[in-house]
C-alpha cells in the first residue's frame, strides 16, 4: 500500500528549507529517502518518495512551494520533511529537482501546463 502527503507549509530556518506535513501514515522514523523524485504534471507538484519495509510514501510539494525550492535550490540548502516533531532529510533532493528541472524545460512530454508552471517558477 502506498500513500500520499501533501506540503502545508514550509520555513526556512538554519540553512535548510523544512517542508511540514500533518497526518503522516508511518512514523517518519521508519522512512528511508528513496533519493527518487516525480512530477504530477496533472496536479502542477514535484514529488519525493520515500520509503518502508512495505510501502512507498510520497510527499506532493504543490506549486505554491515552488518558489521557495528555487529559493533552497540556489542556495544549495538541505531539504527536510517534518511532522509531529520527528523529521528526515530528503537527500539528494537538489541533484533530483536540477535534473527534472532540465527534463522538463523544453519538453511538451510533461503536458504544457506542467511545463509552463516551471519556466515561471525556475527559470525567470
Amino acid at each position: 500500500m502506498n500513500n500520499k502527503v501533501t506540503v502545508e507549509r514550509v520555513e526556512r530556518k538554519g540553512g535548510r528549507l523544512w517542508l511540514h506535513v500533518d497526518d503522516v501514515p508511518v512514523p517518519l522514523a521508519n522512512v528511508t529517502p528513496k533519493r527518487h523524485m516525480l512530477v504530477d504534471s496533472d496536479g502542477l507538484a514535484f514529488v519525493y518518495i520515500l520509503e518502508t519495509d512495505d510501502r512507498f510514501l510520497y510527499v506532493i510539494i504543490p506549486k505554491q512551494w515552488w518558489p521557495e525550492l528555487k529559493a533552497a535550490f540556489a542556495k544549495e540548502e538541505t531539504i527536510w520533511l517534518e511532522s509531529g516533531g520527528t523529521s528526515v532529510e530528503l537527500e539528494q533532493f537538489g541533484e533530483e529537482l536540477a535534473y527534472l528541472l532540465e527534463n522538463i524545460r523544453g519538453n511538451a512530454n510533461y503536458g504544457e501546463a506542467l511545463e509552463r508552471a516551471v519556466q515561471e517558477v525556475f527559470f525567470c
